[in-house]
């Protein structure tokens, strides 16, 4: 080391800025190795541990499941006492829990939805929504939603108006699974922009879930937000709400293209429903029953075949005859 300092102190300025350089680099790219490394033997552990617990864990939750077992049945369990003082087991727990609940429904679905809250998973998810991540946000989100918590939608409201589009989303959809459509009146003064492919999702997500009452959505069309006019035009498209066509028609005159293209679509298809069940109406027979059956009645007689038959009579009756003289 001596004899390696005075040939240090001996090097011009552009040469120690070259080996700090590369000293510097060697020991980022050190760096990075490590860290994948170690990211990578970590993940491999959690796999060896997620399978070396994944037949406990299914035992535990499936006697919930079918014999409605309680938390209580399972604290004196070396296992599960050694294992449920790791988050990450609990997670896993969690994560199975809400694969089985998709799966059943009825008695089953009730008893893991309680095992849910008596498990304290719910903080689990509670903690994920309070995480900075986006995709953890809705991860607890769809925890809670699936298992209908319905005291968790304020927390989720306030994640309606993200900045992130797929968070903002993803809270939309669940408000609406736990409060019903009813709650679309959050829109009303709704300032944030509501681009197509949320709307889109939203509009997927209404049709598949059970609806209920289906709310008047005026109020939505008078909206001053261009984003929320387009999507109430889709609504009342969807469900058929003709008594806005009056409305309708005046925003087709309205200066923005997609609002006025909208418009013009969702006029259509309400004029068309509207025309439909006016002649459907229309067509409707004042007549009785009975008297369009007797008129089918008195033209089911071809003549062709009536005179058919009355030949083959006369022939039979011919032959009768010279039959009758030959005896004779």
């Amino acid at each position: 080391m001596e004899n390696f300092w005075p040939h240090i102190l001996k090097l011009e300025e552009i040469e120690i800025f070259l080996l700090t350089s590369i000293i510097l680099i060697i020991l980022t790219i050190l760096f990075f190795i490590t860290l994948i490394i170690g990211s990578r033997l970590r993940k491999i552990r959690h796999a060896i541990y997620t399978k070396k617990n994944s037949s406990h864990v299914n035992k535990v939750l499936f006697s919930v499941a079918f014999d409605a077992a309680r938390l209580e049945d399972f604290k004196e369990e070396p296992l599960f006492k050694k294992n449920w003082k790791r988050n990450f087991y609990k997670q896993q727990f969690l994560t199975e829990l809400i694969k089985m609940h998709r799966l059943y429904g009825g008695e089953i679905a009730e008893n893991l939805r309680r095992c849910y809250t008596d498990f304290r998973l719910i903080q689990l998810s509670y903690a994920k929504i309070r995480s900075r991540k986006w995709e953890d946000k809705c991860a607890g989100i769809q925890e809670l939603s699936e298992m209908e918590i319905k005291k968790a939608v304020p927390v989720i409201l306030e994640h309606t108006r993200s900045k992130n589009d797929t968070l903002k989303m993803v809270a939309l959809i669940e408000v609406l699974h736990l409060s019903g459509l009813e709650r679309l009146s959050l829109l009303k003064n709704y300032e944030e922009p509501l681009n197509d492919w949320i709307q889109l999702n939203l509009l997927e997500s209404i049709k598949e879930s059970n609806k209920g009452e289906i709310p008047d959505f005026h109020d939505l069309l008078k909206s001053e937000n261009e984003t929320i006019v387009v999507f109430a035009l889709r609504l009342v498209r969807l469900f058929h709400q003709n008594q806005h066509l009056a409305t309708v028609n005046e925003l087709s005159s309205s200066l923005t293209r997609k609002v006025k293209l909208e418009a013009m679509l969702t006029y259509k298809h309400l004029s068309e429903t509207t025309d439909d069940i006016d002649s459907a109406k229309g067509s409707e027979s004042p007549n009785f029953p009975y008297l369009s059956v007797k008129t089918a009645e008195k033209n089911s007689y071809d003549p062709n075949v009536l005179g058919i038959v009355l030949v083959s009579i006369l022939l039979i009756f011919s032959v009768v005859l010279l039959s009758w003289f030959q005896v004779f």
